[in-house]
């Protein structure tokens, strides 16, 4: 009998997430069209008449309508984290996020109806937002159970590879993965880095795991098989160049891995930073922001940025304007940061320097009356308005409204040789503003203080403890320039 588990191509995920986005297509634009039938040919009608001489309108406006509520649905609920199972299978239905995202969806239909000038019957609308937060959780509810049995009966999980330094090491593994991402990893093998040739046995199992050798030399004959998707290391820190050793062989066979926080760190550490991670990471670390609370953290950055985005934009065109008057070059700076999981990304900021401000001097920081400034970057400076189309970044998903500063990989590169525990920054998303920007430590300041401020809050993080940082960083001028 073959025990191999069924699979979907070479992503286990793409069907059940296929399902739930058709059904949530079909949610949308369902509730539109079944609320035509409530409010004008049901009961309904007669509690809220049309006015004398009105007839039902036409079907067919509705109809389209549906369609495009179907399509700026799925977007929401996509840019909501609806459709993302990479790290774990949350069984739980997001009641309060379906809700979300249905009144965001409407916002922006509403939107859509005004700017195009068509009317139609409010009322429609009314029914249609409770049939559809009421459909999505119960279609919710039915596609997640459905998809836990399927990877119960063997269909859609991670056939994974588990590397431990010794025997004890495995079962504290297991319970971290399973504690925090629940049954998408199937344990198909493990193997032990400290595992003699003579010690194994035909058929040893640890916790019903089969022994599959020594990751020194069994790992690549373990993966060419395909039997596997997914490598686990938990490895110790003295062991660093096996893990080197590992992470090439994955790339080799397109297989993912996944590290310890101290790997990761290590990880980092031992390479230069330019932003070429290998592939997807999981750093496992002791930090309230996982799980779930990454989820709420994204949804109030989602929600946040984009009405930011749009308070500004009457801001961002007189600025825009004063900035091309007050002298030449580029509207924007784009500069390189390295950000979570040590990849890089442009950050956005209004250019508030000469446009050859680093040809002669290179990466410096900037300091107080610093003379590259132009004569309105100063301002833009000191009022922080040069930070806000960062908003864009976090929009998009490459930031945080709260989180470390991101740097650049030539100061990452140096800082990462001076300070302990200083790539452990970027086991989370940077920010806009920060614990750290808000009690000072920005600019030409210690980076020391900054990085122990920086963990403070990674250690600490809480929802209060973001809109408290919000709400100082309005006043938070100390060190700007």
């Amino acid at each position: 009998m073959d025990k191999r588990p069924h699979r979907f191509g070479d992503d286990p995920y793409w069907l059940p997430l296929l399902l739930l986005a058709l059904s949530d297509a079909l949610v949308f634009a369902g509730s539109i069209w079944v609320a035509y039938g409530f409010r004008f040919y049901s009961p309904l009608e007669e509690v809220f008449p049309l006015q004398e001489g009105w007839a039902p309108p036409s079907f067919g406006l509705f109809f389209k309508f549906g369609l495009v509520a179907a399509l700026v649905g799925v977007i929401v609920f996509e840019r909501l984290g609806f459709y993302r199972s990479r790290i774990g299978m949350d069984r739980r239905v997001h009641i309060l996020r379906i809700i979300l995202g249905v009144i965001i969806a409407n916002v922006i239909l509403q939107v859509f109806l005004t700017l195009t000038g068509t009317p139609l019957s409010r009322g429609t609308r009314i029914v249609a937002f409770f049939l559809t937060v009421g459909l999505a959780i119960v279609a919710h509810y039915f596609l997640k159970n459905a998809h836990h049995n399927m990877v119960q009966s063997g269909w859609g999980y991670r056939r994974t590879l588990a590397i431990a330094s010794d025997r004890n090491s495995l079962p504290k593994i297991l319970k971290e993965i399973g504690a925090g991402h629940g049954t998408e990893f199937l344990m198909a093998g493990v193997q032990i880095s400290n595992l003699s040739e003579v010690e194994l046995l035909d058929g040893e199992t640890i916790d019903s795991i089969p022994v599959l050798g020594n990751p020194s030399r069994d790992f690549r004959r373990s993966l060419a098989t395909g039997e596997f998707d997914t490598v686990f290391i938990g490895l110790q820190v003295e062991e660093i160049e096996l893990v080197n050793e590992i992470l090439q062989s994955c790339e080799v066979f397109g297989v993912d891995y996944f590290l310890t926080s101290n790997l990761f760190e290590k990880l980092l550490d031992e390479i230069q930073v330019d932003g070429r991670v290998l592939a997807p990471v999981l750093a496992l670390g002791e930090t309230p922001l996982s799980g779930s609370r990454i989820v709420l953290k994204r949804i109030l950055d989602l929600v946040g940025s984009g009405l930011l985005v749009l308070f500004c934009l009457p801001f961002w065109a007189i600025i825009a304007v004063s900035i091309k008057l007050d002298s030449k070059g580029p509207l924007f700076y784009r500069q390189e940061r390295i950000g979570h999981d040590g990849r890089t990304f442009d950050v956005l900021k209004f250019r508030t320097m000469s446009p050859d401000a680093e040809a002669e001097s290179g990466p410096v920081w900037s300091k107080q009356d610093d003379p590259r400034r132009t004569r309105l970057g100063k301002f833009l400076r000191e009022s922080n308005l040069d930070e806000t189309p960062q908003f864009i970044n976090v929009f998009r998903g490459e930031m945080s409204l709260v989180g470390p500063r991101p740097e650049r990989p030539f100061f990452v590169n140096e800082f990462k040789k001076e300070i302990p525990s200083y790539m452990k920054r970027h086991m989370v998303k940077s920010g806009v503003t920060g614990w750290a920007q808000v009690n000072g430590w920005r600019g030409d300041t210690s980076i020391e203080k900054r990085t122990e401020f920086d963990m403070w809050y990674i250690e600490n993080w809480s929802l209060w403890l973001d809109l408290k940082i919000l709400l100082k960083t309005l006043k938070a001028t100390e060190n700007a320039h």
